[in-house]
């Protein structure tokens, strides 16, 4: 089954990027070898399986390199082997306490792990070694949306869109949150607004097709969704919209089926 709505995945891709200047000088040796350099952009190129093992290689050299633990950090996590990758993330916090790339990732894997609560915390660390970071205040609003504190998570989005008023997941994420705590009329004007920009990601249209099916508007959301999905997606889709209305109608908190 595939479905459209699913902010987190896209959010948190923030915090995979190429390895920032900061965490690139770290590690007594690793920070400059040829292998790292490889690894790193084997990981950029999707090889995480082969990425994984050439950080490996880095950190059986250098096993206080930074760089790699974060690389293999990231490498484990695509792979879904998410213990390995909070242990190499923890030793890297623990040799770069004030790296913030190393927080987000480690987080991102909480979230992975379906431990929100300690996503939400180790965002508030590489928040408050940067305040800006994008990726931090993206995953947290992320945490605080599927532990269904959506006040909280606004107010995280807003303080982003406030520093990135152009970021199109902060303000979809934003909006899916206004729509799934009630504010479905402002959450809907939102989406409908960025779905008119050419450079629209398909996981924007669905969560307005998501935000149509929980306001009850079907043609609507089939319409949405016939740009990305086959006639039997679509169906599979609806079918769950009408599942988590129907939570929604009945009181019920739906934020981590939703931001999943």
């Amino acid at each position: 089954m595939k479905h459209l709505f699913a902010p987190i995945l896209v959010a948190l891709s923030l915090s995979a990027c190429t390895l920032g200047t900061e965490t690139a000088t770290q590690g007594a040796s690793g920070g400059g070898s040829e292998t790292l350099r490889l690894a790193q952009a084997t990981s950029e190129a999707g090889d995480n399986e082969t990425a994984a093992r050439l950080f490996e290689k880095v950190l059986a050299v250098d096993p206080m390199s930074v760089p790699a633990l974060l690389g293999a950090g990231n490498s484990y996590a695509r792979m879904g082997q998410n213990s390995r990758a909070e242990a190499v993330l923890l030793r890297g916090h623990e040799l770069a306490p004030g790296n913030a790339e190393v927080l987000t990732t480690l987080a991102r894997v909480y979230l992975a792990m379906q431990q929100s609560e300690r996503a939400v915390d180790t965002y508030d660390k590489a928040l408050r070694v940067d305040r800006t970071n994008v990726a931090a205040l993206t995953g947290k609003g992320v945490a605080l949306d599927t532990l269904s504190r959506h006040k909280q998570a606004q107010g995280v989005y807003e303080d982003g869109l406030q520093l990135y008023p152009t970021n199109f997941i902060l303000r979809s994420n934003y909006a899916l949150s206004l729509a799934i705590s009630g504010d479905i009329v402002r959450g809907t004007a939102i989406l409908q607004e960025l779905v008119k920009d050419p450079a629209a990601a398909p996981y924007v249209r669905g969560n307005l097709a998501l935000v149509y099916g929980l306001d009850g508007r079907e043609n609507d959301a089939r319409a949405t969704l016939k740009l990305d999905l086959t006639p039997q997606e679509i169906e599979e889709n609806l079918a769950t919209y009408r599942a988590l209305r129907r939570m929604r109608l009945e009181g019920k908190q739906i934020g981590s089926l939703v931001f999943v």
